[in-house]
C-alpha cells in the first residue's frame, strides 16, 4: 500500500540497493536538473488502485458477528487502512488479502495468497501432524520467494517468527484454544466499566469483583429467573421440545423472527417443496426406495408424490402406516413467511432484509447430488424467502425451509482452484434446474467479495466460508474445497527465476533531496549525548590526574 512513514521501501531502503541485492531498475536515478527520481516498484499500488481497494473494503458487507465493521477503517482520500484491530487484522490476513491484491503481478500474487494460505491453515480447527510438517516445509519457501520481491529492510524478527509456528503448534496444538481474543475482551469490558479516571486500576477490581459476585449469588437463583449465568447467545436456537413425538424432520431447533406473514404458495412451489420433505425425511426413504426401483428416478418429481399418497391410503397396506405418514402426504395446509432465522448457531436473513443493512446473512452454502449418483456437490446460493411449514394432525408438526437462488454449480460456474484454496462462483449464472428449498437445518453460511481490480472478473466472487458462533465443529471430509475447520495443505514450489520487479508503467517518483542530508532527531539526539559523555569522562579524567598529583607531594614530604 506504500504508505508514507510506514513502508520500508523508502529512500534510504532505496540507497542501500546497490550493495546488497541486484535489482537495477528500483535504484535511484537522477535527472538531467539534478532531481533524484525513484522508480515505483512493481509491488506497490498507485493512488488510484489504492483506492479501488479502500472503496472495496468499505463496501464489504460480511455476516453478522464476523468482524467489525471494516469500512471504517478504510481512507478513501488518503488510500490508506488505518485503526484496524488485532481480529481485523486476522481476517484480512487469512480471507482478504488474496482478494484484495489480485491487481498484482501473477508471480508477487501468487507469493501473497501462499502466505495467506499458510495462516489459513495453521489457524484452522483441527490440525494434521503430517499437514504440519509440509506447512513447516512450505513456510521456508515462502518466505525465499517474498525476499525475492520485497526489499531487505521488510524482512525483520516479525517475518522470521512464522518459521517457528508451525513447531509450537505440534507443541501446543490448535490455535484457537491459545489465543488472546478471550482475554481481550474481558479487559475491555472491564475498561468500559471505569467511571472515576483518575482510579483506573480500582475501578476495573471493582467492576471484576462485582461480576464475580452476581455471578455467584446467580446459582441460588431459581431457573426461570434470567441472569448471566442463563442467558442464551446472540444466535441461538430454541431446542426440541422431547414430549412431543412426531418424524425425525419436524420440529428441529431454531429460532424464527417474531413477525410473519401468511404466504399461499403456488402449484409449482408446493409440488417441489412436498417432494422436498419427502426426500429427506428418512422414515419414508424406503417407500421412495421402492418407487425408484419400479419406476425409475425419472419419474420421482413427476407422479411419486401422488404414488406415495395413495400408497399409504391404501386399504391393504393401511396396518402398515401410523398417523405420522398420512398427515405428510396431504402437504402443508399453513405457511408463513419470515425474514430471519436462527439455526446452527448461524444467523441467516433474507436478500431483501439484509439489503439495506450493514452486514449481510443472505449467503447460503449446502452439499447435495448432482443426480449422477455424485454426492459430494457444493451448491452456493442467495437466500431469498425463508418459509414455515405447519402439517396436519396432532401433534404439531412444523419445518422450516430455505428458499435459494443457487449458482451453477457445473465448471461454467463454479470453479475451484485447489493450489490456493479457492472457489468463485459467476454470479450471473444461475442453476437450471428448479430446486429452490433446502431444510433450513442442512443450510451453513458463506458471504461473497467481488475483486476490486480485475474488469476481466467483475462477473466472478469469491466465496467465503463462515464458522458458527461459539462452537468448534469437526468436519469429517478432509476434500471439501476452502475448508476452514480441516487444514488442507500443498507443496509449495519455487519455481520463478530472477523476476524484473520495476512497475509496468515505469513510474517515477521525485525524492526530496532533504530526506537524504538532514539526519534525524534520534541521530542528532544521539550525537549530542555521546559529546557530553566525552566532556564529562575528559573533566573526570583530570580530576582523578590532579588528585594523584597532589597525593604524590604529600607523599615526598613524608620521606624528607
Amino acid at each position: 500500500m506504500d504508505v508514507t512513514g510506514k513502508t520500508k521501501d523508502n529512500v534510504k531502503a532505496r540507497l542501500d540497493l546497490p550493495e546488497h541485492c541486484r535489482r537495477p531498475e528500483l535504484h535511484i536515478q537522477e535527472s538531467a536538473n539534478n532531481k533524484l527520481l525513484k522508480p515505483k516498484a512493481s509491488y506497490s499500488f498507485t493512488m488510484e488502485l489504492k483506492r479501488k481497494i479502500c472503496e472495496w473494503v468499505k463496501s464489504l458487507k460480511m455476516p453478522d458477528g464476523y468482524a467489525s465493521n471494516l469500512g471504517k477503517r478504510a481512507d478513501i482520500e488518503r488510500g490508506i487502512l488505518h485503526g484496524m484491530k488485532s481480529h481485523d487484522c486476522h481476517v484480512f490476513m487469512e480471507q482478504l488479502l488474496p482478494i484484495a491484491f489480485c491487481g498484482l503481478p501473477e508471480n508477487i500474487w501468487k507469493s501473497m495468497a501462499e502466505i495467506s494460505l499458510f495462516f489459513k491453515d495453521l489457524c484452522s480447527s483441527t490440525l494434521r501432524v503430517e499437514n504440519l510438517v509440509w506447512m513447516a516445509k512450505n513456510i521456508v519457501v515462502i518466505s525465499n520467494k517474498l525476499e525475492k520481491i520485497l526489499p531487505p529492510g521488510f524482512f525483520d524478527v516479525m517475518e522470521h517468527l512464522p518459521i517457528h509456528l508451525v513447531h509450537e503448534a505440534l507443541l501446543g496444538g490448535p490455535v484457537q484454544y491459545r489465543r488472546m481474543y478471550p482475554f481481550e475482551r474481558s479487559i475491555g469490558k472491564s475498561k468500559r466499566g471505569i467511571k472515576n479516571k483518575h482510579r483506573v486500576e480500582g475501578c476495573m477490581v471493582q467492576v471484576y469483583l462485582a461480576k464475580e459476585r452476581s455471578h455467584f449469588c446467580s446459582y441460588y437463583f431459581d431457573d426461570h429467573v434470567s441472569c448471566l449465568r442463563n442467558r442464551p447467545n446472540r444466535h441461538d436456537d430454541t431446542g426440541n421440545d422431547p414430549t412431543v413425538q412426531s418424524l425425525s424432520i419436524f420440529n428441529q431447533p431454531g429460532k424464527g423472527s417474531k413477525k410473519r406473514t401468511l404466504r399461499k404458495l403456488t402449484e409449482k412451489e408446493k409440488k417441489s417443496v412436498e417432494l422436498h420433505v419427502l426426500l429427506n425425511c428418512p422414515e419414508v426413504q424406503p417407500f421412495l426406495d421402492y418407487f425408484v426401483s419400479q419406476y425409475g428416478h425419472d419419474q420421482v418429481f413427476p407422479s411419486s408424490i401422488t404414488w406415495y399418497t395413495n400408497w399409504v391410503y391404501n386399504s391393504k397396506n393401511a396396518a402398515t402406516f401410523d398417523k405420522f405418514f398420512k398427515d405428510i402426504s396431504w402437504g402443508p395446509i399453513i405457511v408463513h413467511t419470515m425474514h430471519q432465522y436462527n439455526v446452527n448457531d448461524f444467523k441467516f436473513a433474507t436478500e431483501k432484509y439484509s439489503k439495506n443493512k450493514k452486514t449481510n446473512n443472505s449467503g447460503v452454502w449446502v452439499k447435495g447430488d448432482d443426480g449422477n449418483q455424485n454426492e459430494n456437490v457444493d451448491y452456493f446460493g442467495v437466500l431469498h424467502e425463508i418459509l414455515e411449514l405447519e402439517y396436519s394432525g396432532w401433534s404439531i408438526k412444523r419445518i422450516v425451509l430455505f428458499q435459494c437462488k443457487w449458482f451453477d454449480p457445473t465448471s461454467r460456474g463454479t470453479r475451484e482452484f485447489k493450489q490456493h484454496n479457492i472457489i468463485k462462483v459467476k454470479h450471473t449464472r444461475k442453476y437450471e434446474a428448479y430446486d429452490p428449498f433446502i431444510i433450513a437445518q442442512n443450510a451453513k453460511q458463506v458471504y461473497y467479495a467481488p475483486y476490486p481490480l480485475r474488469r476481466d472478473k467483475s462477473d466472478w466472487w469469491v466465496v467465503i466460508k463462515t464458522k458458527p458462533m461459539g462452537r468448534v465443529k469437526v468436519e469429517n471430509e478432509l476434500d471439501v474445497a476452502y475448508q476452514n475447520e480441516i487444514s488442507s495443505v500443498h507443496q509449495v514450489v519455487d519455481a520463478e527465476l530472477e523476476m524484473n520487479l520495476d512497475h509496468p508503467d515505469h513510474i517515477l517518483e521525485e525524492v526530496n533531496r532533504e530526506e537524504l542530508d538532514m539526519p534525524t532527531n534520534m541521530e542528532e539526539d544521539e550525537e549530542e549525548t555521546f559529546e557530553e559523555d566525552e566532556w564529562i569522562d575528559e573533566e573526570e579524567t583530570s580530576e582523578d590526574d590532579a588528585c594523584e598529583w597532589i597525593d604524590d607531594e604529600e607523599t615526598s614530604e613524608e620521606d624528607e
